[in-house]
């Protein structure tokens, strides 16, 4: 034989080598695809189940909808981890608030502040201790020399909103209060708004059914989110995108805003006299969130978009009605590290900015917001004594 037709074998042999391969990996590769897809879904799905497996979520477990709105069982005990693989205790009290505050009386010589609001100020995913409740306790009862109690009746959902609230004035004002605490969000006011921002697309590019069902699990979906925004810039984008649909933050009302604003003033109203019939008085706070503060920071802000006007005009209502306006926004922009005061998820402060925005309210209500708390009124009530 030729070295010609040795050579012309050879190539043939080689070809058909080749195409066997193909067809080899035509076949085998997918399944590897597919396997890895699977092990992958599968290992997170155990990740999930291990990490949130002492969890009990709140929702169902201690917290139920009533006729004002989410209310925990009285006396009940939750568990929840939180982002940062820490396991979360919610003990409530004997009326169902997260303080080990009594609601049936108040001790004598106590000044008791009651912190009104939504899972925020409640502190949902932080330790009480660390609370904005328990924080400002401590701060103002150093500040002030005095014994000032924080009793947190904020409660996750829709607690915070304003139609609900002066609906539960009553059982409110039984707990004695000497000043009502409302912090306020963007979700009491606006609370089928999108999403603060759109979750990631858990498995949304995958062709295989069974993945994008797996992946689109809420424990699953929760661990992406989380992983994927704690990166300032890739929560920012996403939250961008989802801004313009957001009403609050249109520069121009939309007709449900319009609706909105004849609504919101008569519940404040409501709220205020309320309070001011017991000699009470109502601080009012709005606490922007993740992607509202990121909108603030801004600038030149987007083209039709108003960060500011929601703030503005709780202010106005609030002021109108007597209540008074603490407005933290400016300082929460001025903080060294605004985005870091907010978990991932950026509905909620972490830790850090419920220690941080106790500060500011600390500072602001013995500063002459709250005669009772300035000062001054320290000085008489020593010279008193």
């Amino acid at each position: 034989m030729s070295v010609g037709a040795v050579a012309l074998e050879a190539e043939s042999e080689d070809s058909s080598a080749r195409r066997a391969t193909s067809r080899f990996d035509w076949i085998i590769l997918p399944l590897i695809a597919a396997a890895t897809v699977a092990i992958m879904g599968y290992g997170t799905k155990l990740f999930t189940d291990i990490r949130f497996a002492h969890s009990d979520w709140l929702m169902g477990k201690c917290v139920r909808q009533t006729a004002t709105g989410p209310r925990a069982d009285p006396n009940s005990v939750c568990y929840e981890k939180n982002l940062y693989d820490q396991l979360v205790e919610y003990r409530f009290n004997s009326c169902g608030d997260r303080t080990s505050l009594d609601c049936e009386k108040k001790p004598d010589g106590a000044y008791r502040i009651v912190l009104l609001g939504a899972s925020n100020p409640m502190g949902l995913s932080v330790l009480e201790p660390d609370s904005l409740a328990e924080q400002l306790s401590a701060d103002l009862s150093r500040s002030t020399h005095r014994r000032i109690e924080v009793y947190n009746a904020a409660m996750l959902g829709t607690s915070g909103a304003p139609e609900l609230l002066a609906n539960r004035m009553p059982q409110l004002m039984a707990l004695r209060p000497d000043l009502i605490l409302w912090v306020i969000s963007s979700w009491d006011v606006n609370p089928d708004k999108p999403d603060d921002a759109p979750a990631p697309p858990a498995g949304g590019h995958l062709r295989l059914r069974d993945a994008r069902r797996l992946l689109n699990q809420p424990k699953i979906t929760m661990v992406l989110k989380g992983f994927l925004y704690r990166s300032q810039s890739v929560y920012m984008t996403a939250y961008m995108k989802s801004a313009p649909g957001i009403a609050h933050l249109s520069a121009a009302l939309n007709i449900e805003e319009a609706e909105r604003m004849r609504e919101l003033p008569l519940d404040v109203t409501t709220i205020v006299d309320r309070a001011k019939l017991a000699g009470v008085p109502v601080v009012a706070v709005f606490l922007p969130n993740r992607g509202e503060a990121g909108i603030l920071s801004i600038s030149p802000r987007p083209a039709g978009i108003d960060p500011d006007r929601l703030n503005n005009e709780l202010r106005t209502i609030m002021s109108s009605n007597g209540a008074t306006y603490v407005d933290v926004v400016p300082e929460l922009q001025n903080a060294p590290n605004w985005d870091g005061l907010y978990d991932p998820y950026g509905s909620h402060l972490n830790a850090e900015g419920h220690e941080y925005l106790a500060q500011i309210l600390a500072n602001a209500l013995t500063g002459g917001a709250v005669p009772a708390l300035s000062p001054n009124e320290q000085a008489k009530s020593g010279k008193t004594q």
